[in-house]
């Protein structure tokens, strides 16, 4: 092997977006370990099912989270691998694609990872019965990766809104391969009127749709960072098509409909006494959420748009978190 395809792991690890990978797994870990796995057990509970569970192993589990990481981490790369020239504008220190990576590597990259993560999604989707729903997912979700990113990331709103769907499915995943199975195997109780684990689905969808506005939040929100080498590419995006100012108004007011949100949720929680999570709601969510509102609107420099992305990264990682607690609070049920 030349020292032309030898390449530090710290820039291919930057180019695959290592971080956000790991949220990845992160959030499909919590919904499994965190939300599925103590539902089940109160069902199991409550209903006297003692066969009620997952159907996928532990094993089987890693190999999915696997496969959403590849996929993820091929879609990262085809996006460095269009934006060479746009990079050199809005990013020149941290683009690594045509200097240290040849963009012939990076195109084998995108290709096998995307190739492996299919085809694994393709097997498990097999072996559990659900071929026909995943090879929908296995072969929507890499093109809506690659034509996102030679067309539609630079169109107006359509490319924010398809990496928010694509974010909010990563959730999703995890009842898709679970609940069906669990349906088809007791399906007396959904006859019978229990609709076991409707929780789940939709605990599991309000985490989709947090996912979904924290994403297309933060796409808008590097869409002003990057303004300057998108305006000279003729890219058309939110902060290019209203502008700056307007765009402030855009990402505030989605803001403030979580925030509105969530004081409901947080409404809910005083009735039922439940200030642990009242606790987390109010320090973990609402707070910084008033406190990005308050940044976004006095952004004026690079580095104010950046610090945005970053907090709202964390207060997704704060989000997918609570399940910690919720988790604890089912268990307490159970022992009760």
């Amino acid at each position: 092997m030349t020292n032309d395809y030898f390449y530090p792991m710290p820039d291919f690890l930057r180019l695959i977006r290592l971080p956000n990978l790991l949220i990845m797994a992160f959030t499909q870990y919590m919904v499994r370990w965190f939300l599925l796995f103590p539902m089940i057990d109160l069902k199991r509970s409550d209903l006297g099912y003692s066969l009620l569970s997952v159907q996928m192993t532990e094993q089987d589990f890693f190999l999915l989270v696997l496969s959403t990481m590849m996929i993820g981490a091929a879609g990262y790369i085809i996006n460095d691998y269009f934006d060479v020239r746009i990079d050199e504008v809005n990013r020149p220190a941290t683009n690594v694609v045509g200097k240290t990576i040849r963009r012939r590597v990076a195109m084998v990259a995108h290709m096998a990872l995307n190739i492996i993560g299919v085809g694994i999604g393709l097997w498990l989707s097999w072996k559990y019965g659900m071929l026909r729903a995943g090879a929908i997912l296995y072969i929507t979700v890499p093109a809506l990766l690659w034509f996102y990113s030679t067309n539609l990331k630079r169109q107006f709103l359509i490319g924010n809104l398809v990496i928010a769907f694509l974010s909010a499915l990563v959730p999703l995943v995890v009842v898709l391969f679970e609940i069906p199975a669990i349906y088809r195997a007791f399906p007396d109780l959904v006859r019978g009127g229990y609709l076991v684990l409707t929780d789940v689905l939709n605990i599991t969808l309000g985490i989709a749709a947090f996912a979904f506005v924290v994403s297309l939040l933060r796409e808008i929100i590097k869409d002003t960072e990057d303004y300057e080498g998108d305006l000279a590419y003729g890219c058309k995006t939110l902060p290019i098509v209203l502008g700056i100012a307007p765009a402030k108004y855009v990402m505030t007011g989605l803001i403030f409909i979580v925030i509105g949100v969530l004081g409901w949720l947080q409404f809910l929680q005083l009735q039922a006494e439940d200030w642990l999570s009242f606790s987390w709601f109010m320090l973990l969510l609402q707070l910084p959420f008033v406190y990005l509102a308050f940044r976004i609107f006095t952004a004026t420099r690079k580095s104010d748009w950046r610090f945005s992305s970053l907090l709202l990264k964390l207060i997704m990682i704060a989000g997918i978190s609570y399940l910690f607690v919720y988790e604890h609070e089912i268990r307490q049920l159970i022992e009760s």
